[in-house]
């Protein structure tokens, strides 16, 4: 089976020779690697135009103007040829035998249309799921309806980046919503899960390396990712109900989180205002606020519903009405 391995590439000249090397040492042979260049500013295409000229392995453009991440992405899967699609990114890495283990996964499970490995790596996405909600995908074979509720119950993409996926060719004709500006790849899994099942390998395959020129902390410091989980909500309404969640208290939670992460990104001073303009900045203060309101009201619920609360509620009864009478 052939497998596309499908790379956008943006100014990446500083990671992308690691990444070319990582597809080409693969165990697995059958493999087509896709680069599109979305008009780099710096010397990543030079670079590709060079490591294409020793492989022919290689397939390389770059566009007429540019298209951005997901159309990008877009951009190679139109062109692949394999039976098998894995998408990449330039700043990360495949373990050696990444591929050959994810191709096994398809050639035994006929129903499998999705599958994922583990990730050497921190999530940079600490949200805290819901108490009757599993932060992790089980190992092995998972109905995808599950799946994809699992996903939306945790306000996380427990699939993984796209360096952690491989996805039946059949489904490459969706592609990827470019309506969305940090989920697109959660909503393009979603939507091939609805058509069978994924399969984890929980043993970690890829290395999503976190810097602060990736395209996820820029997209943190823009604030327009968090329009994202709007639309998802949206476009995910009747699976909400299902989870007996509605529009407004997904919403709801999603800010609480969002607004608790980028606290933790200030605080550790990976995100800085610099650069924000006008209603970004508004946000940015806004989703920072939102999280400090909503722990000092987690602190007030735990207090209010422990034991010793409860105990003492008579004291202050009796101290409530003595204060009236005196």
């Amino acid at each position: 089976m052939l497998v596309s391995v499908c790379l956008p590439t943006f100014d990446g000249r500083q990671y992308i020779e690691e990444a070319i090397d990582s597809v080409l040492a693969q165990t697995y042979s059958e493999v087509e690697l896709l680069i599109s260049d979305d008009r780099s500013n710096d010397e990543t295409f030079a670079i590709v135009q060079r490591r294409a000229a020793d492989n022919n392995k290689i397939i390389f453009w770059q566009n007429e103007h540019r298209l951005g991440l997901f159309g990008n992405y877009n951009a190679c899967l139109k062109r692949a040829t394999g039976q098998l699609i894995k998408p990449f990114a330039q700043d990360d890495l495949l373990d050696t035998r990444a591929v050959e283990r994810m191709v096994a996964v398809f050639q035994e499970n006929a129903s499998v249309v999705l599958a994922c490995a583990g990730r050497d790596s921190s999530d940079l996405y600490k949200a805290r799921a819901q108490d009757n909600v599993e932060e992790t995908l089980p190992p092995g074979r998972v109905d995808g309806k599950k799946a994809l509720l699992q996903c939306l119950g945790s306000y996380r993409n427990l699939i993984g980046e796209p360096v952690a996926v491989m996805f039946n060719a059949k489904f490459k004709d969706l592609l990827f919503d470019e309506n969305y500006q940090s989920l697109g790849d959660l909503d393009y899994w979603l939507r091939i899960l609805e058509h069978g099942d994924l399969f984890n390998i929980a043993e970690p395959l890829v290395t999503f390396r976190q810097h602060s020129e990736s395209k996820t902390m820029a997209l943190m410091k823009n604030m327009d990712w968090v329009l994202d989980f709007y639309r998802l909500s949206k476009q995910y309404e009747r699976y909400l109900k299902e989870l007996g969640i509605s529009r407004d208290e997904y919403c709801m939670r999603f800010t609480e989180l969002a607004g608790t992460l980028i606290d933790e990104l200030v605080k550790a001073g990976k995100l800085q205002i610099d650069s924000l303009d006008g209603y970004r900045e508004v946000a940015y203060y806004s989703m920072r606020r939102s999280a400090q309101l909503a722990y000092k009201s987690r602190e007030y619920d735990s207090v209010t519903a422990s034991t010793s609360w409860r105990i003492t509620e008579p004291l202050r009864f009796i101290m409530r009405q003595l204060g009236r009478n005196s």
